[in-house]
This record gives C-alpha cells, structure tokens and sequence, in this order.
C-alpha cells in the first residue's frame, strides 16, 4: 500500500512521524514522509536509513534564527496558551498553509491512504477533495473529548461540569483556528466546517493517539475509530545521533546526574543561551547534584572546578535518560515519554500550548512534582523543585514503575498494524 505522512512543527511533532515512517516501511509499505521542519533541518539521511521517501516542504521564507529566536521569546512572554498559540498560528502556521496544501495535494494523488499531524487541516482539505482515506495522529490526548477526561487548563470540580469546559474549550479552539480552516476550504471549494475539535482534528476513519497506555488508557466512551496506540519513538539502534565526545566518561565517574534540556523551546541567540546556562548551573549547585546541560550549538565539554556539569549540544535522549537521576525539561510530548520510558522522574518547566498539559499529567501520575513557568523562571525555583524530586523516592519508584509498563510496548507497531488493516480504496475522513 502506498502510505502518505504529512506532519510540522518542530522536533516533537516530527520524531514520532519519522519513526512511524520507518515502521511503516519496515512493515513493507511504500512511504513518503512530507514534512515542514520550523527549524529547516535536513532530513534525507535519515529517511535513506529507514527506508521511506521525505519530501521537505520549508516556509515560504525560512526563518533566520535570529527570527526564529525572537518568536520563541515572545511566545514565552506571552505566558497565556492562547496568547502564544496566536503568534505561532500567525508566524508560522499561517505562511505555511499554502505550500503545505500544494504538498499533501501531491500526497493524495499519489496514496492510497494519507496520515497526518491532528492540526494540519491542509492535509484534511487535500483529502477530501481526493477522496483519499485519511488517518489523524494526536500527540497528546488534552483536545479529544470524554466525560472521563477534564478539559484541559480549566478547572475539575465535579464530572457534572465536564461537558461545560469541553463547550468552553471548543469554543476557545474555534476562535483561534475555525476561520483560517474556513478560509482554506472555501478558497478549494470545500463546504464550511462548525467546529475544529470534532471536525478538523480527528478522522471519522482513524484517529490514533501517540500516548502511551501507561499513561493514560482509552475512555470508554470513544468510539472505535479512536485509538491509544502508545508512545511513536525510534528504538535506541535507530537513533542516528552518536554519544558525544566524553559523555560516557562523565557518566560513569559519578553519581547519576540530572539532564536539562528544554528542547527546541530555547532559542540559539546567545543572551539566551547564556541565560538559561545560568539559571540551570546555579539550580544544579543549589540542589547538589551532577548535571547534563543541552544547549544546541555549543560542543561538548565539561563546566566546574570539579567537573560536575557537562554540556552538549545533544544527545540520544534514550540512551542517557536512563543514567540520569531526573530529566529536568520543558513538557513536550516527546520528552515527556522518553524520560518516562526511561524510568525518570520529571521536573517540568512549561514555555508553552500543551506543555502545561504535560506538566500536570507527570504530576497526577506521581512522577513529578508541581511544574513550573518558564517565564520568570529562577534557579532558586528550579532548584527547590529538584530537590523535591531527588529527595522523594516515591517519584523515581513511580516513574520506574511507568517505563517498566511502557517498555513492554511498542507504540510504533500497534499503529503500523491499524494502519496496515485498512484496505483502499474507501471513504472517510
């Protein structure tokens, strides 16, 4: 069967398509991946070593990033979810409408059955005027509506006042994003949609959702059509970053450290970098512990009289995580799941959207404590939340507890397998 991915944004929202790629064409299907890296980051290499086409489809203009550091920054500043979610929607998502349409067009010509981020609605558009089955991939499960489940970022007094906050939030979601959805839609000839949770986000066909069911397990009231497949990570021997230079040596020669990165949220200006390498060294000081410092651009070498910190510009997050005491991050999807995997117990320090979320999850799930801003954030906050996490066994028991669990599953091959049952052609979107 030929497959067509389609996916955006930055690494969190591109690793899972890329290891649902490569276990799709492991599984025999012919795969091409489409997607817009914010960072402008080659991926062909890796998409030759899996075995699946990639087609990179950039903004219109890339962004400098001196650009792309001025719109992190603001997006931290603007602290409220909605407030950011504007200046990425307007910054980045809106330019790339158009190419990403005239990309998954070419997709769902050339597939029998197309999968897709939940918020690329030009795919969705793409679809529905080919006729081309289209499967949806949540990476989250904070915008598919249950009774079980509170909205997420409102209050939970009673399961009674559930369906209010799904209204509330559906109504918040709508005007952020339904008039731009309308406004492609029309532009194709495509009738109006009302509303974008149960519309433009999810598959009438399939709708897989990218979390582990350690985590949290399907409500009884989704239907079929809507799947918890688990966590979409390349195993450790797909992972084509190398250990940097000294890493190992620096974790064998003492207690397991803590390992900080906030991912693609910290943007590569140098105040920047300088800043949040100031915060996380004297938190690490004031909590007593060794630590891992990720911060993009820099190589890697070892800090401190007594060489205590060690910073890279990255590294193979499931090979490390699992040598490290704690993972102190900024709640994306995937890192939230590696360091679980991992058996690690969280400090989550939230920049943005459903990082917030994240935060909250770890913390229900015992394996974290409160999570923390990013905006104003000190080294006198981050350091009391460490050693809230080193300090209390009962997280690190939990969080092992949770990647003992996870590690029995394998996320990549029960979605390849749903995926894999559908036979084209058919309809649905």
């Amino acid at each position: 069967m030929r497959i067509g991915l389609q996916t955006w944004g930055s690494e969190g929202d591109l690793r899972p398509f890329v290891a649902l790629a490569a276990g799709l064409s492991r599984a025999g299907q012919d795969v091409t991946l489409a997607l817009s890296d914010v960072g402008g980051r080659d991926h062909s290499a890796l998409a030759a070593r899996h075995g699946f086409r990639v087609v990179h489809v950039p903004l219109p203009r890339p962004l400098t990033p001196e650009e792309g550091g001025e719109i992190l920054n603001a997006v931290i500043r603007a602290g409220e979810p909605a407030k950011a979610a504007r200046l990425v929607q307007a910054r980045v998502f809106e330019p790339l409408t158009r190419p990403a349409f005239e990309a998954a067009r070419e997709l769902c010509a050339a597939a029998d059955l197309v999968v897709g981020h939940f918020c690329l609605h030009p795919l969705h558009a793409a679809a529905e005027l080919a006729g081309t089955p289209l499967v949806k991939v949540h990476l989250a499960h904070n915008f598919l509506r249950s009774s079980e489940l509170a909205a997420p970022g409102l209050p939970d007094p009673c399961r009674w006042l559930r369906p209010l906050g799904w209204r509330l939030l559906a109504g918040a979601v709508n005007r952020l994003f339904l008039s731009r959805v309308n406004a492609l839609r029309a532009e194709v000839g495509l009738p109006p949609q009302c509303d974008v949770l149960s519309q433009t986000w999810i598959s009438r066909l399939l709708t897989l959702v990218a979390v582990s069911p350690a985590i949290r397990s399907a409500p009884s009231d989704w239907g079929p059509e809507r799947h918890v497949c688990g966590f979409l990570n390349l195993p450790a021997e797909g992972e084509p970053e190398p250990m940097p230079e000294g890493l190992e040596e620096f974790l064998a020669a003492g207690d397991p450290p803590v390992y900080f990165t906030f991912g693609s949220m910290l943007p590569r200006d140098r105040d920047s970098l300088r800043e949040t390498e100031t915060i996380w060294l004297e938190a690490a000081r004031l909590a007593g512990c060794r630590a891992v410092l990720q911060l993009p651009g820099l190589s890697a070498s070892s800090l401190g009289p007594d060489g205590s910190v060690f910073r890279v510009a990255f590294a193979p997050h499931s090979r490390v995580f699992p040598r490290c005491a704690a993972v102190a991050h900024h709640g994306g999807s995937g890192t939230t799941q590696a360091s679980l995997l991992a058996g690690r117990p969280s400090v989550v320090v939230a920049h943005m959207a459903d990082q917030f979320f994240w935060g909250a999850e770890l913390a229900r799930l015992g394996a974290a404590g409160p999570g923390l801003k990013r905006l104003k954030l000190t080294s006198e906050q981050l350091a009391r939340a460490l050693k809230r996490v080193l300090d209390d066994p009962s997280m690190a028991r939990r969080a092992s507890e949770l990647g003992a669990a996870m590690a029995r599953e394998d996320g990549v091959a029960e979605a390849v397998r749903r995926i894999s049952g559908f036979a084209a052609p058919f309809g649905g979107f």
